[in-house]
């Protein structure tokens, strides 16, 4: 399980000194325990252990943003968070595998607003941890318009 390769590789790090692996991979185990009190007697799937992967990979690209132009030291550890969270990561998609995906799930004759709806809740699930999901809404919108 994804679990408990990150777990293993949080007590490498921690073990050998590796301070900001152990930070980014302590603050995505403490997300899949959280998870974990949420649903008790249940342990979580890989897919939960991406979505928390997402999450702290998020966060740190928001502090990176925040701290650009102002504490290098600050960007360049998130910077080395990120590379090491992204390793756990499955194979990102491109943005032209997307919307192939769009295109095979697009079934319906028109492009009304119901149709973009239906296309991303079936699209959603398939790149769960493969593509960021604030680009999706954009990407089906621009195919449904040249439709």
């Amino acid at each position: 399980m994804l679990k408990d390769t990150i777990r293993n590789d949080f007590n490498d790090a921690r073990k050998s000194g590796n301070a900001v692996k152990k930070a980014a991979l302590e603050a995505v185990l403490a997300g899949v325990l959280q998870k974990e009190k949420m649903q008790v007697g249940r342990s979580v799937t890989d897919d939960e252990v991406i979505e928390c992967l997402t999450k702290e990979i998020k966060i740190q690209n928001e502090i990176l943003e925040m701290y650009v132009n102002k504490d290098a030291a600050v960007v360049e550890n998130c910077r080395a968070k990120i590379t090491y969270l992204s390793e756990y990561l499955p194979k990102q998609l491109t943005e032209e595998e997307v919307l192939e995906l769009i295109k095979k799930l697009d079934v319906y004759s028109d492009n009304s607003p119901k149709t973009k709806g239906m296309i991303i809740k079936s699209l959603m699930p398939l790149l769960s941890g493969k593509f960021d999901k604030t680009k999706v809404n954009p990407l089906v919108e621009g195919y449904l318009n040249s439709k």
